[in-house]
């Protein structure tokens, strides 16, 4: 990293932010070596949605020169526009809730990509400030690096790619309350949310009549048995009485 850039990454890793994002991504050490290392994995991934996230990450940790300063942004806003907010990066001890680093990479880039043009230009001005605050960071550069996020990710990937990533979002998002209209904005997303809650809920309540028929076809067999235990009890009884009679 350049003099310049290092200075700023030495203020970025006091920030609870910085902080937060290590505790999700459960790196310790240098966040420059941890990074290298998480972009490589992605890169492999037989996963080529994985794979392609990868590239769109480390293209903006080596465009920008910043070292590691980049990808936390990135990391910022996209957790924020999920619903994880920058306070709750920075106290939120989440290596039980971010169990696949490379999926809650996805998550954020498709957040970025997908939930960006969805907001109103005074949303887009609140996150930039929220996120540049808590990183302290200028605005400008937490402009460019979504930028830079939502481009890259046109040119290195598909339809498919970029509906795949749809998947993460939903998932990450759930965990904050939110469902995938809630980022993306599109009536499209609305109505498979809606499906997905049906389809939860009804699978709940099919779970639920599964057992109660369960439990109550084992109450019959429970009472079937004891009912000939009983008989066979009568009959032997009376073998008995008919056997001292003689």
């Amino acid at each position: 990293m350049a003099l310049g850039a290092g200075i700023i990454a030495k203020g970025l890793a006091a920030t609870n932010v910085v902080k937060g994002v290590a505790g999700m991504y459960g790196a310790t050490g240098s966040m420059d070596a941890f990074f290298d290392k998480h972009f490589e994995k992605m890169k492999t991934s037989e996963n080529i949605t994985i794979a392609r996230s990868g590239r769109v990450l480390e293209g903006a940790k080596s465009g920008f020169g910043l070292g590691y300063v980049t990808p936390v942004v990135v990391v910022a806003v996209g957790q924020y526009l999920l619903g994880n907010t920058v306070a709750a990066l920075g106290t939120v001890g989440t290596a039980a809730v971010f169990a696949n680093p490379m999926a809650m990479s996805c998550a954020s880039i498709g957040a970025i990509y997908y939930g960006w043009s969805a907001l109103t230009d005074q949303e887009r001005q609140e996150t930039l400030e929220a996120v540049s605050s808590g990183l302290g960071v200028g605005v400008e550069l937490v402009k460019a690096i979504v930028n830079f996020v939502i481009e890259k990710s046109e040119e290195v990937m598909d339809s498919k790619n970029t509906q795949e990533l749809k998947h993460y979002v939903s998932d990450v998002a759930a965990l904050f309350g939110k469902t995938l209209y809630d980022v993306t904005g599109q009536v499209v997303d609305m109505v498979s949310s809606a499906v997905e809650a049906v389809a939860e809920k009804s699978s709940a309540a099919i779970k639920k009549t599964k057992r109660a028929i369960s439990d109550s076809g084992q109450a019959i067999i429970d009472t079937a048995g004891k009912a000939k235990d009983g008989l066979q009890e009568v009959v032997t009884k009376s073998r008995r009485k008919e056997a001292s009679d003689d």
